[in-house]
């Protein structure tokens, strides 16, 4: 067996070898495109390949797709004698990823597939423009400010103020700047628009889109979000492991008798974390048994930790729906005092996944 730890980059990598005894083989640079792919190739042993996750990790899965290596990818934040070298350089990160390679001492991050891949893209791109545009829609209202235009509406942007946009008397800088602002967000509606039909496309070929659409505040593009970013939710072995890898868990520090909580952790998949909280302050108003739970958090804890709370809990929910292949069905409110959410363990009835079968705490 021959391990390699590999410190990948779009043009230069360095690559460290060890072989089954404690010796070194290799090390050294090369040119990624041209000379890494057969240089693998050539090696005369089983080969694993080590690699931290960072930008374009995916290029360099197309990149040996066609060489008969193993790859396995891990997270640099949980290699320590990597984080935290004071001599950092490219050729000791090879050699420490080698070592953690064939001592099986790393954390195994997970590589989704192509398909995947593709739709975290389609999705993220989705929400880029989504910024975009309201980051534009921020600058027109600056722009009337400065013009000393005053705010006709609470949503300037809806169709029937669409007329006063287009008339509104400005000095010709500030109109030809209003023009500019209009004709972008009008193009990036229309992309919006055709990715939009492109992922309800892909959800009414998939019944796991479906039953979390049955999710209070989950629609097409928030139900494909969530798929994109769990991947395989095989990989997650709890409802608790799903919530954590959304980064809506509180930090946790215990010394002897002293425990403390501090704020959310914000790891993982940031964008799944701002798509469940987007989708809890619809959920509040739409479930009665969230929208008590809510309350009495805000009322108690402010109403940011209350969001949190419940956005991690519809991610337990997300959880169970999709390992169970059922839809959600709202609960009744439990009233005052009473927990919405049993604790115990979750079980499916009749073929519904509803609050109570998540455990969680706020």
């Amino acid at each position: 067996m021959i391990y390699v730890g590999l410190d990948y980059h779009t043009k230069r990598s360095y690559v460290s070898i060890l072989g089954d005894g404690s010796e070194k083989i290799y090390s050294g640079e090369m040119d990624s495109q041209g000379e890494l792919p057969g240089f693998l190739r050539n090696l005369p042993d089983e080969v694993k390949v080590l690699f931290e996750a960072g930008y374009g990790w995916p290029r360099l899965v197309r990149l040996l797709k066609e060489v008969d290596v193993e790859l396995l990818m891990c997270q640099p934040d949980h290699n320590r004698r990597i984080a935290c070298d004071r001599r950092k350089s490219d050729r000791r990160d090879a050699d420490n990823l080698a070592v953690y390679l064939k001592a099986d001492t790393f954390k195994r991050a997970y590589m989704p597939d192509a398909n995947v891949r593709d739709q975290r893209q389609l999705v993220r791109n989705h929400t880029c423009l989504r910024h975009l545009s309201t980051g534009i829609k921020n600058s027109i209202h600056s722009l009337l400010a400065y013009a000393g235009e005053p705010k006709i509406s609470s949503d300037l942007f809806a169709k029937k103020n669409r007329p006063y946009l287009e008339s509104v008397k400005l000095p010709p800088l500030a109109r030809q700047m209003l023009d500019n602002n209009l004709e972008v967000i009008d193009l990036i509606d229309d992309l919006l628009k055709r990715m939009d039909s492109r992922i309800a496309e892909l959800n009414r070929d998939d019944p796991r889109a479906r039953f979390l659409k049955t999710i209070p505040g989950v629609g097409d593009f928030t139900a494909r979000l969530l798929l994109a970013e769990i991947g395989d939710i095989r990989r997650f072995p709890a409802d608790k492991a799903l919530a954590c890898y959304t980064g809506l868990t509180p930090r946790q520090y215990q010394s002897g008798d002293t425990l403390r909580t501090t704020g959310l952790t914000k790891e993982g998949s940031s964008h799944m974390r701002w798509a469940l909280v987007q989708a809890a302050w619809v959920a509040v108003r739409l479930d009665p048994a969230l929208g008590e739970r809510f309350e009495k958090l805000r009322k108690e804890k402010g109403c940011g930790t209350a969001i949190c709370a419940i956005a991690r809990r519809l991610a337990e929910v997300v959880w169970h729906i999709l390992t169970k292949q059922v839809p959600y069905r709202p609960q009744k409110p439990q009233g005052e005092g009473q927990p919405v959410v049993a604790r115990g363990k979750p079980e499916s009835k009749d073929g519904v996944v509803c609050m109570s079968e998540a455990q969680a705490s706020p």
